[in-house]
C-alpha cells in the first residue's frame, strides 16, 4: 500500500482503522504454505482455497488450517461434553 492509498483510507475511514488493516495486509505475507495441523499444500492464488481455509492470528502468530482440520476440530469440540458426561457417570 503506497503512501497516497494510505492517506486517503486514513481520511475516509479513520487512522485507527487504516492502521489496523494495513497490519493485517502485512501479515498476509506471513501466512504458511502448508496448513499447521495437516501439512496439506494451500495456493494463495486459488479464491476457492482463500475462501474456505482458516487462518487464525495471535500477536505475530499466524496460522492457517484447512476445511478438514476445522470440521475434525469441531467434531471434538462438539463430542466434548458428551466424553465428559461419560467419564463423570463412570466416576459416580
Amino acid at each position: 500500500m503506497n503512501r497516497r492509498e494510505r492517506r486517503a483510507m486514513e481520511k475516509k475511514m479513520g487512522k485507527e482503522v487504516s492502521k489496523n488493516l494495513s497490519e493485517k495486509i502485512s501479515q498476509f505475507n506471513k501466512l504458511p504454505e502448508r496448513c499447521d495441523a495437516c501439512q496439506n499444500s494451500f495456493d494463495k492464488k486459488d479464491m476457492a482455497m482463500i475462501q474456505s481455509w482458516s487462518v487464525v492470528v495471535k500477536q505475530e502468530t499466524v496460522r492457517l488450517f484447512c476445511p478438514d482440520c476445522i470440521k475434525k476440530t469441531q467434531e471434538a469440540i462438539d463430542a466434548s461434553p458428551e466424553i465428559i458426561e461419560r467419564f463423570a457417570k463412570q466416576d459416580s
